[in-house]
């Protein structure tokens, strides 16, 4: 249980609408919606003095009233559009409801696969660390180039052993940590400064479309 000194949010962002899958937030996996099972984890980690699920859909809300330790707040279809970004919706909750509390962890319900273990170890890494943001990312030790006539290894080419490169990470959006003071002063989650924790790439699967909920149904 974190103490109330490190007293966290987690914020759940689920927005109506989407243009590569319809519905998805409403997807179900194994008779449970992405909404459900984000906040249903939530609870079960018992690390969060707030749960906070974030949507103008009404159906969504509904989901989220089923759970009595889960605040739902509609949010403004002004924000709520295809362009809009999670920094509206965070900064929608915080500017309105004004919280005490030091940091907030948001949860994107487009991860099922999310285990309560990861969320724990993530939360302990960046408290033991006095961290201010912080985003999981995957690494891959596969050769990249940028998009060109030719395929240019953004690595050196020499190095065809895996275990011998360094390889490279990206945000996969599983987690991010974010202090509510420095969000507030910069209105928007991404920071100049970005630590990053390392997690499972199967864990981490983002749906994006048809196909990665195909593969999530799989390994859920």
């Amino acid at each position: 249980m974190i103490s109330k000194k490190n007293s966290l949010i987690a914020f759940i962002p689920a927005r109506s609408g989407s243009k590569t899958i319809k519905n998805k937030n409403l997807k179900k996996i194994k008779n449970q919606s992405l909404i459900d099972i984000t906040v249903k984890l939530a609870l079960k980690s018992n690390l969060f003095s707030k749960i906070i699920l974030s949507s103008d859909s009404n159906k969504i809300l509904k989901i989220g009233s089923k759970y009595k330790k889960t605040t739902n707040i509609k949010r403004p279809k002004l924000i709520s559009k295809d362009s809009s970004k999670t920094d509206d919706a965070l900064l929608h909750y915080l500017t309105n409801y004004k919280p005490k509390e030091k940091n907030i962890v948001v949860l994107q319900v487009t991860s099922p696969l999310r285990k309560i273990k990861t969320l724990k170890n993530f939360i302990n890494f960046c408290l033991k660390k006095n961290i201010r943001n912080c985003l999981t990312v995957t690494q891959k030790k596969d050769h990249f180039s940028r998009p060109g006539k030719y395929f240019k290894s953004l690595e050196k080419i020499s190095l065809r052993r895996r275990q011998s490169r360094e390889g490279f990470i990206y945000e996969n959006g599983l987690l991010y940590f974010i202090n509510i003071k420095e969000f507030l002063s910069r209105k928007k989650i991404y920071s100049n400064k970005w630590n990053h924790y390392i997690t499972d790439e199967y864990e981490s699967i983002d749906i994006n479309n048809l196909n990665d909920f195909e593969i999530v149904k799989k390994l859920y």
